[in-house]
This record gives C-alpha cells, sequence and structure tokens, in this order.
C-alpha cells in the first residue's frame, strides 16, 4: 500500500511494510469444508433430485461493485429503491463461500451462465480496469509523445515499437549532455480511461509505477499523481498491496515483498463478479449439480442485494474509502476481505477531523461522502452504493442522468426542488438532479481530474464541514470509522490508533503530539506486535533524539519478532552509526538491501557507512549498483562521480 504517511516531526517518513502472506490458491476437492455446508451436502444428496447442467442458465445474480480511482463510477438500472423508514431490511443469510478455501473460479466460468451480465459487464470501466497495451494503444503512438517538467528537470517520452509500448525518463545538463536516461517497457495499464490511465513497468519479479500518465480530460499525458510534488520520483514508486489489489483481479504477491510477484502476476488481470459476489466454486458446483436454493436467499454466493446495511456497502468501501489511515488488523491482508464480512475484520479506517481537514476533496472519499450525506443519514443506512449504482451496465450523457434523476424520484418529488424551471432545465442535460447537488469537484490528489461529490448537498453552497454533526471528534483525535453502521460511539483499540496517526501526522501537525503519546502507549504496552515496535521506534528516533537508546531497543525488538522491513533496518543501522558501531551498521544496511533490492536509502546510507570505515573501493561500487536501477537517483550520482577513478568515466 502506498500509504499517506507523515513522521511526528517535520521530517517525511515511510511505514514499515506490512507483512503481505503467499495468496493461496486453496483446490475444493471436497465439498465438507466445515460442519454447516457438510450437513447441507449430505442433505441434498439425501433429498434432492439432480437436475441437468443447463439448470444452471435459471440463476442469476446480482454484482454489487466497485469503480477505480482511474475509472470512474457509473449508474445503471436500479437494485433497490431507499426503503421507507421501518420497511423490512433484508433477511441475513450465512454465505456458505465467506469461508475460507472457497476457490475462485474467474469471470469466464461465471459468464458461462449469466452471460449477459457478463458481456455488459465487461464493457463498463471497471470490467476493463486493468489491460495488457492493445493494438488500439500501440496504434495512437504512431508518433512519440514527449513532455518535459522544469521543476524536476526531467523529459518524459512514450511510444511504440515492435509491437510493445515504452516510457522513458532523462535528463541533459545545461550543455545539452545527456545526464542520464532510462526506459521500461510498459507490462499493464491500470484504469480504462474514464479519468485516465497510469501504468505498471517490471523490474525482475516486481513492478513499479510510471511516473507517466495519460488524463482523459485533456487528453493529453502528464507526470503521475504525486510525482509533481516530489512524493515519488523516477520508476522507483512500488506497486503495493491495496494499489493493485483494488485495481486488479487477484494478484499474487510473494510473502513478505509487497510489490513483487509471483508468475503469473495476476491470476485474474481486471476486477471481476467475485470481488463483490466472493468465491464462486460452491455456487457452481451446486448449479451443474442442479440443486435448488434452499431459502428465498441462495447462501452458496454473496449478493450484496440481499446483505443488510451494515456489511452491504463495505463491498464497495474496501476500495472506494480509503480513508485518512488505514491499519490492518495483526494478521491480515487486504485480499483477506471476502464480501458478506464485515471490513472492519481486517483493515480498520480512519479519517482526520473536519475541524482540522477542512473542504479537502480526493479520490477514494465517495463511500464517506455519501455516508454523510441527508440523504444516507435519513434512510438510516438503507440508502447504499447499490441504491443507484449497477456496475453491470455503464450508461453516459442524458440516459445517466435520467436514470440518476428517476433514482432521486423514489424518495423526492419534483415539487419539492427549490430551483426554478428555468434554471432546472438550464443544465446540461436538462433537469439533472446529480448536476446541482452532485457536481463534479477537481480531485485534490489527481492532477487532471473531477469526481463526483457523493455528499448529495441540497445547496452546492452548504456547509461542508456539517459533517461534524455526524462524525463527532475533537481537533486532535482521529474519527475511527467503525461498522456496522450505528455504533458510531464504538471505541477504536490502541494498536490501530497508534498505528494510524503516524500516516497522517505529516500533513497534519495538530495530531502530532496526540499520536506520539499514543503510539509511546502502545509501545509499552504492546511489546509483542512487531509493527507496533518498528513504528514506535522510528518515530521515537526522529521525534525525540534524547532517546535513541530506547528507539533503538523498540526497532531490535520488531526485527526479532519478525519485522521484514528494509527501513526498520535502516533506521536500527543511523542509530548505531551514531553511537560509532559501524562495523554493525553496514551489516544492517546489507540486510535492508538484501531484503528490498529496490530500497534507495539502504544505498547511500550504506555507501556512507563505507567511507567512515575508509572503505572507498565498497562506497563507490555499492553506489555504481543503485544507478544500475535507479539511474536518475541525483545522490548517487554526485557521490559516484567524487568517487569514480576517472572523471571520464560514466555509468
Amino acid at each position: 500500500m502506498v500509504y499517506k504517511i507523515g513522521a511526528l516531526v517535520d521530517n517525511t517518513f515511510r511505514s514499515p511494510k506490512r507483512t503481505v502472506s503467499v495468496w493461496r490458491q486453496i483446490q475444493i476437492k471436497k465439498p465438507n469444508l466445515n460442519q454447516d455446508l457438510a450437513t447441507r451436502q449430505l442433505s441434498k444428496l439425501i433429498s434432492l433430485p439432480r437436475r441437468s447442467n443447463h439448470s444452471c442458465r435459471r440463476w442469476n445474480f446480482v454484482l454489487a461493485a466497485i469503480c477505480l480511482t482511474l475509472a470512474g463510477s457509473h449508474p445503471g438500472p436500479v437494485h433497490g429503491a431507499p426503503q421507507e423508514p421501518g420497511a423490512e431490511k433484508p433477511a441475513r443469510a450465512h454465505y456458505l463461500n465467506t469461508q475460507t478455501g472457497v476457490e475462485y473460479v474467474g469471470d469466464e466460468v461465471c459468464g458461462s451462465c449469466h452471460s449477459a451480465k457478463y458481456k455488459s459487464f465487461k464493457q463498463t470501466a471497471m470490467g476493463r480496469s486493468a489491460t495488457i497495451p492493445s493494438q488500439d494503444d500501440l496504434q495512437s503512438l504512431i508518433k512519440p509523445i514527449t513532455f518535459s517538467n522544469s521543476t524536476l528537470d526531467r523529459t518524459y517520452s512514450v511510444y511504440a515499437r515492435d509491437g510493445k509500448m515504452y516510457h522513458e525518463e532523462s535528463q541533459r545538463d545545461a550543455k545539452g549532455q545527456l545526464v542520464f536516461s532510462e526506459t521500461h517497457e510498459v507490462a499493464y495499464i491500470v484504469g480504462a480511461g474514464e479519468v485516465g490511465k497510469s501504468y505498471l513497468v517490471g523490474k525482475g519479479d516486481a513492478f513499479f509505477v510510471s511516473p507517466i500518465s495519460f488524463y482523459t480530460r485533456t487528453n493529453g499525458w502528464d507526470l503521475s499523481p504525486g510525482y509533481a510534488t516530489s512524493l515519488f520520483r523516477d520508476f522507483t514508486r512500488p506497486a503495493l498491496e491495496l494499489c493493485v489489489d483494488c485495481h486488479t483481479g487477484q494478484p499474487s504477491f510473494v510473502a513478505d515483498r509487497p510489490n513483487h510477484f509471483q508468475q503469473p502476476p495476476f491470476r485474474f488481470l481486471s476486477i471481476g463478479c467475485e470481488r463483490c459476489h466472493g468465491p464462486g466454486a460452491i455456487h457452481v458446483r451446486e448449479r451443474k449439480e442442479g440443486s435448488p436454493p434452499e431459502g428465498r436467499i441462495d447462501d452458496t454466493i454473496v449478493n450484496p442485494a440481499t446483505m443488510p446495511a451494515e456489511i452491504r456497502d463495505d463491498v464497495c468501501a474496501q476500495c472506494h474509502f480509503l480513508g485518512d489511515a488505514r491499519v490492518l488488523r495483526p494478521g491480515k491482508n487486504e485480499l483477506d476481505f471476502r464480501p458478506g464480512t464485515p471490513l472492519d475484520n481486517v483493515v480498520a479506517i480512519f479519517s482526520v477531523p473536519a475541524k482540522v481537514k477542512g473542504d479537502r476533496f480526493t479520490a477514494l472519499d465517495q463511500f464517506e461522502q455519501l455516508r454523510l450525506s441527508r440523504c444516507a443519514i435519513a434512510s438510516k443506512g438503507r440508502l447504499g452504493c447499490i441504491t443507484c449504482h449497477d456496475p453491470h451496465v455503464q450508461l453516459r450523457g442524458a440516459e445517466a442522468a435520467k436514470d440518476f434523476r428517476e433514482r432521486c424520484l423514489t424518495c423526492h418529488k419534483v415539487e419539492s426542488c427549490r430551483a426554478p424551471l428555468a434554471k432546472r432545465q438550464s443544465t446540461s442535460p436538462p433537469d439533472s438532479c446529480a448536476t446541482c447537488h452532485m457536481p463534479k469537484q477537481q480531485l485534490e490528489n489527481i492532477s487532471h481530474a473531477a469526481a463526483t461529490d457523493h455528499r448529495i448537498l441540497r445547496d452546492p453552497s452548504e456547509n461542508p464541514l456539517a459533517r461534524d454533526q455526524v462524525l463527532p471528534a475533537t481537533s486532535e483525535e482521529l474519527v475511527y470509522v467503525p461498522r456496522p453502521l450505528g455504533f458510531e460511539d464504538a471505541k477504536a483499540d490502541l494498536r490501530s490508533l497508534a498505528l494510524a496517526y503516524p500516516q497522517v501526522a505529516g500533513h497534519y501537525p495538530i495530531l502530532r503530539q496526540k499520536g506520539l503519546t499514543t503510539l509511546q502507549q502502545a509501545g509499552q504496552e504492546l511489546r509483542d506486535d512487531a509493527e507496533v515496535q518498528a513504528t514506535y521506534g522510528l518515530i521515537l528516533a526522529v521525534a525525540q533524539p534524547g532517546e535513541r537508546a530506547r528507539a533503538a531497543e523498540a526497532l531490535q525488538r520488531a526485527i526479532d519478532l519478525g519485522s521484514r522491513s528494509p527501513e526498520v533496518r535502516s533506521k536500527l543501522a543511523d542509530l548505531r552509526l551514531q553511537q560509532g558501531q559501524v562495523s554493525g551498521a553496514i551489516d544492517l544496511y546489507k540486510e535492508s538491501i538484501k531484503i528490498e533490492p529496490s530500497y534507495r536509502p539502504a544505498y547511500l546510507d550504506l555507501a556512507r557507512a563505507y567511507l567512515m570505515a575508509n572503505d572507498v573501493d565498497n562506497a563507490y561500487e555499492i553506489l555504481d549498483r543503485l544507478l544500475k536501477i535507479d539511474p536518475g537517483n541525483d545522490a548517487a550520482r554526485q557521490g559516484w562521480l567524487k568517487l569514480a577513478p576517472t572523471p571520464d568515466e560514466h555509468p
């Protein structure tokens, strides 16, 4: 995950890496996954007649899906209008496919019975969320694209050659001489182009985000989000867990190495049916056997339209509610979430208080915005994402506006609109509720992009800080967004809070002291939690220089507890250097590089440690290695030139 992390002091830092388990593709060869399922299967074998496989075509299901940051959200035919207060809630089902061990089958298997839904879904932005460069993509690059950024002093190029797409970054000095050039073949395209497209390049078994993106709004190329502000640079931004999990089907990570992938790297490339319905092995098997559903709800497959609100919208929130801080539960990774179960079981999500955050409008806030709307509040949670969105289809223009308007009128009356008729008719398309009440807003964290405001304001000039009425908090306390809805007074656990504050403190200084106090408490009470100890040591080393011994103790404890973070080892090595333990520091920097060969800070620090030991040759060699994996690293280049045997040599 690329976290929005800041130190509790002015320096920013990156959070320790999350431990990522290998995504196991568990084969379902026996139906008796647990006692309930085994009993059920036995009952069916005894009492139910078999049907032909053709009967599976009778069983249609509803896909309640999410849309990606670069793939937009689109309305479709209504699934269920918001119910009136007091209306019966959807029946609660125990979905058999939420159990660990149920196999995923893939979209093509789903499409063999649900062909209409499958075909329409594959035309939506989500159904095309990730692709490989196509002939259309290559055709658009008959003429190479080149642009420059004066702030970064870089030139970027996009071109096609021999049926492949390439991205290039280069720099020239004041005399026009080439300083460096780095070129990579594009492996995957992320996004369907509704807002734009980003690109992944491969380095060995690791994937990185290209600094070049395409933006639909301007029909042109520019720096990828985060690069203009130097938050990221060159081809060094890792494609981490949350990024690829929300933009692809099933990524296959290498254990403990979040941006490294097995082969093939993705079991399913694009987001598919099972992202929102859960794994389909039981459902497919029973339909092929001709077994009808038991009861009103088919409990072999998750159907968000039949779920209670407290877990229904978690299907969307898994990707549409980034929050200001996300903290994985111990032993969990983003891939552990299964539709039909609470998202909070996998990840705790926090928001910065509105009084601190202000009216910042960022991507991946749709879930929170909708939750804070008057419509959602008045419906007591009955209004959800799938009330207005059906990701099976993708409507546009006047057709989409008409569909949205019809949805609004299931609760509201035309006569209740206060706007003069002439003003309503002046919208494009005419009389569009969403145009006035859900206008597009420029995104703060993605250039050249806008997104729909899901707060559904009665008046666009309405005070956005009114959301504090829903999520009250002091100005120094993070807002824990628990589920199920209706439990707003629930308290976050100490571990989650302690790990959440460092993710936001860099942007919001007012939260730093509260965060430090919380982290100190967690560091003392949760001494057997590797991630808490790692974060505690990293923060303490920077925020309180006088506590270096305690920081080193926490970092060493994190390593002893199994932390695989290269950052933890590098920071501990820094502290060892300050104590004059050069040899020990060198060993730790080497460990960092061995764990993550692309962790650039360790190379620079290791070169510095070698120089402190008067080992110029090894210092030069390590900088040379860094320039081979990161040619645009200015600090490495300057150090390399100073140590080069002759001034004419150049990597």
